[in-house]
């Protein structure tokens, strides 16, 4: 499937490009961040002997070039994105590397009535040390996905829906689990528009997936694919013109056809709020419950509850403050054997505070300070960290 798509899109935007002029904007932004403790150690660790530095302190900086690009053309309209982002290490250099990262859609219609979008997505990073311990090894990890989507409406206020898409990750170095894969899915649903503006949908999803250089047997009952069927409800509900409500509810199944002992089930679910309290100021407030996937010696599963809000304010109209807090609740869950063990529990808080200036016309400034933080029940994995950022972009 990404090897049509690709193409397609480029030539469509290229094609699209020698037409007309279009609207492109080009970009560069220069972000230094500070952090108090890069590899998420615990107080009193003896920094020296595992890191060989007498602090996990770090200085980050990130330089970026990018582009957008956005044409319509009758019914069809096209978006690319694109950045370089070279980040560089003061301290610990092994790090540095080089980003690439795209994004691009054809939002399409063969008629008013049937529409859809076709997308495709690339994002590299490095892994969180939250989550990897291979302290003087960096471990990139590079996220694509590939996606086709419809619409088509019926008598009335019905919609038939309908998608698939692959998604995959592959990582430089290995995880604890959740390691490299591929992900398949099928979508099929209905949706009905109610004139204010608010939908409701039924979507039923079937999805494959491979686990990439991984082999059946082995000593850690960890399967080499699995399928996992799902049925989203999901409303999305315009209460005013200054509040949206969004709620979802996805019982799902996983099943693994070589370890059973290593299926799971249940639900996600979650809801959100919007709200513009005044012309300047706006909430958003946001519950999840996520499963995922996280095959050890004694879960199967993780299960993160989480709870997000956030605070916006146009101090001028150049002027934004903002501030976000969030907490989650991570349980390990499942085991492959029947076995009792104890299993592990995490508590995570953020906290951030910005500030984003635009000091002349094109040229953004921001700041911002923030506080992350985990506790466990499992030793070793509690930790705390501060950081600092400031960032200018310019756009042209």
């Amino acid at each position: 499937m990404r090897f049509l798509i690709i193409p397609a899109l480029a030539f469509a935007s290229l094609q699209c490009w020698a037409q007309q002029d279009t609207p492109l904007v080009l970009n560069a932004s220069y972000a230094v961040q500070t952090d108090s403790n890069l590899f998420r150690l615990p107080s009193g660790t003896d920094t020296q002997t595992l890191i060989g530095r007498s602090s996990a302190a770090e200085q980050i900086g990130a330089a970026t070039l990018g582009l957008r690009f956005a044409t319509t053309q009758s019914l069809q309209k096209f978006e690319f994105n694109a950045s370089i982002v070279d980040y560089r290490y003061q301290n610990f250099d092994y790090l540095n590397f080089v980003a690439t990262n795209y994004d691009a859609a054809w939002r399409w219609a063969l008629t008013p009535q049937f529409t859809g979008s076709v997308t495709s997505e690339r994002t590299e990073t490095l892994n969180s040390f939250a989550d990897f311990q291979g302290f003087r090894t960096r471990n990139q990890r590079t996220d694509t996905s590939h996606r086709f989507d419809s619409v088509y409406e019926l008598q009335g206020p019905w919609r038939l829906l309908g998608g698939v898409e692959q998604t995959e990750r592959s990582n430089e170095q290995a995880l604890v689990a959740g390691g490299d894969y591929r992900f398949n899915s099928v979508n099929l649903g209905v949706r009905h528009d109610f004139g204010s503006g608010t939908t409701i949908s039924l979507l039923g999803r079937t999805n494959s997936g491979v686990y990439l250089n991984q082999s059946v047997p082995n000593t850690g009952l960890v399967d080499d694919n699995f399928r996992q069927s799902e049925t989203e409800f999901r409303l999305h509900w315009v209460y005013s013109a200054s509040a949206l409500f969004d709620t979802y509810f996805t019982p799902l199944s996983r099943s693994h056809p070589t370890y059973s002992q290593r299926d799971f089930s249940g639900y996600n679910a979650g809801a959100s709020l919007g709200w513009a309290l005044s012309g300047k100021t706006r909430l958003n407030a946001q519950y999840s419950r996520q499963l995922d996937a996280y095959a050890t010696g004694n879960s199967n599963y993780s299960q993160t509850d989480a709870l997000r809000t956030g605070l916006q304010w146009s101090v001028g109209n150049k002027t934004t403050l903002a501030a976000n807090y969030a907490v989650s609740k991570i349980e390990y869950l499942g085991s492959p054997t029947a076995v009792p063990t104890s299993q592990r529990k995490d508590t995570l808080n953020e906290s951030s505070l910005s500030l984003t200036w635009e000091a002349l016309r094109g040229l953004t400034v921001g700041t911002s300070a923030s506080l992350s933080s985990r506790s466990s029940n499992q030793v070793g994995l509690d930790y705390e960290s501060t950081g600092i950022s400031l960032s200018a972009q310019y756009s042209y």
